[in-house]
């Protein structure tokens, strides 16, 4: 059922089993994966069902270092979350994307284990099949090329989902259950603990119209984000100085985000292959399909590279994506009667998506199609605890204070995109198929934009001195205090991460559901 926070008495305590902070994809499949069995869950969400102009200026803050998109505009904070405007890229993590490499520790579980619940995520989702062999998503000659013995790159395929939003397809589902509580237009302002820390005895959460509450459970799960998660951590300071679980300085670093090259390089091909069709968005068999190039875990740890993507296409389809999301923000803030903020950002992006629909319309329809594709690049960084998320001394409506991030990038990201693209070169030359050429000849004229995937700054290890939380998201010292979503990855793939944190939220809510039966 859903409860406006606002109804509440001033200073109501709320019982549960269970309390969920945020009610994204995380928060969403947890509420529905523990519902039943007489377990009453509470879910705090600090929206509505749609955006609020307000709510969503409580994501204000700063920017640092690699530019980055402003942190009011890369969430929407209402239910569902960024469900609400991502764009549907669906793959698993490999098994190379789950171990120590680059100097940087692993996970404390290998890709076996995520495996059972990658297939549930899969459904949840809304994708095919299990399946992501790209020799399984051929149609006739539209198929993958197939490169000479010992090529460097391989062929992949990621499914697409349409995209679900999870806060309009499982609303039914939280509104039916009766003894799960979703509260809206409802903030977690603070955690409290026992006087030694290692007990949360309570959430408080506040409404923007000045109501508190007090929500009381056994166990908190915190699913608010790779950047609300580190900040409500480090906002716990009234008892805790440096915050809570911060003991070792780690909340809120090694903060990860993909970044991306949406026109890295021209490929020239020698002939209008059938296969390129391949490189591309097709639907096969009523699932929307993106064929890519990347490397195998063989080729990234001979050539010490992070994990990396190269997709092609006559045109560019990320400039669309972020057209249609930028359009979709403008009309919310104009239904709701308030003047749509970073309008120029938006407006340069609706702008880079009418040239790609206007370049795609042409390639398709118009003779003497081009043989020439560009490619955009994608790729994981190895993490670094100098990237993160810190506070401000200026706070928000509801008291807590702002985020800060700093993004940086690597010295050697532009020299590994180019690394990654002679290795493509090297392929399609050897096998008689094109050319490629860099169109950058400088890092500075490199364009590289954050792709709005928040990970990392709450990191999965075993030791406390590495990790915020452990293998099973349990943050450290704290023994009934969980985490969820993608802020606990340690490393990442250059797959887009919702598919993952689906299936880790699914392996939590099974975990959680043991420590239930031990209280």
């Amino acid at each position: 059922m859903f409860v406006d926070g606002r109804s509440l008495s001033q200073n109501a305590v709320v019982g549960g089993d269970i309390c969920i902070v945020g009610g994204g994809a995380a928060g969403i499949t947890l509420a529905r994966d523990l519902a039943g069995e007489g377990r009453r869950i509470v879910v705090l969400e600090s929206g509505g069902l749609e955006p609020e102009g307000k709510t969503q200026d409580l994501y204000e803050g700063e920017t640092a270092g690699q530019s980055f998109t402003p942190l009011v505009v890369d969430r929407i904070r209402c239910l569902g979350g960024s469900t609400n405007h991502w764009a549907g890229y669906c793959r698993p993590f490999d098994q190379i994307d789950f171990e120590e490499r680059l100097a940087t520790p692993g996970w404390p579980f290998g890709r076996e284990e995520l495996d059972p619940f990658y297939d549930r995520a899969q459904s949840l989702c809304q994708l095919g099949p299990f399946d992501y062999d790209p020799q399984h998503w051929t149609e006739g000659a539209v198929k993958p090329f197939i490169f000479a013995t010992g090529s460097r790159l391989t062929n992949g395929v990621q499914q697409l989902s349409p995209p679900t939003n999870f806060g309009v397809v499982y609303r039914a589902d939280l509104e039916r259950a009766s003894a799960t509580a979703v509260h809206l237009h409802s903030n977690a302002v603070d955690i409290e603990t026992d006087p030694d820390g290692g007990h949360v005895t309570a959430v408080q959460a506040a409404c923007l119209d000045g109501l508190r509450f007090t929500v009381r459970a056994k166990l908190y799960v915190l699913a608010v984000g790779g950047i609300e998660n580190p900040r409500l951590l480090l906002n716990c300071e009234k008892t805790w100085k440096r915050g809570l679980g911060n003991a070792h300085d780690l909340v809120g670093r090694y903060f990860m985000d993909h970044p991306f090259v949406a026109e890295a390089a021209q490929v020239a091909f020698s002939t209008n292959y059938p296969e390129l069709k391949f490189y591309g968005e097709r639907t096969v068999r009523g699932v929307r399909i993106y064929g890519h190039f990347y490397a195998s875990g063989d080729t990234l740890r001979k050539e010490e590279l992070p994990g990396f993507a190269i997709g092609m296409m006559q045109g560019s389809l990320p400039n669309a994506e972020l057209a249609g999301a930028s359009l979709r923000d403008i009309q919310g803030a104009i239904s709701s009667g308030r003047i749509p903020d970073h309008l120029g950002y938006r407006a340069g992006r609706i702008w880079a998506g009418v040239e790609w629909h206007l370049a795609n319309w042409w390639n398709r329809f118009m003779p003497g199609t081009p043989s020439y594709y560009t490619t955009s690049y994608i790729s994981g960084v190895p993490p670094d605890p100098d990237s993160r998320v810190t506070l401000i001394d200026r706070r928000d409506p509801l008291g807590l204070r702002q985020a800060k991030l700093e993004w940086r990038l690597p010295a050697d990201f532009a020299s590994n995109m180019r690394r990654a693209h002679q290795l493509l070169a090297q392929d399609l030359g050897i096998a008689g198929l094109g050319r490629v050429k860099l169109k950058t000849t400088t890092d500075s004229e490199i364009d590289v934009v954050n792709a709005h995937h928040h990970m990392g700054t709450t990191r999965m290890h075993p030791d406390p001195r590495q990790g915020v939380v452990d293998a099973n998201c349990r943050l450290h010292g704290v023994a009934n205090l969980f985490v969820a979503g993608s802020s606990v990855f340690p490393t990442y793939s250059f797959d887009n991460p919702t598919l993952t944190l689906v299936a880790l939220a699914l392996r939590l809510s099974e975990h959680l559901k043991r420590e239930l039966r031990k209280v």
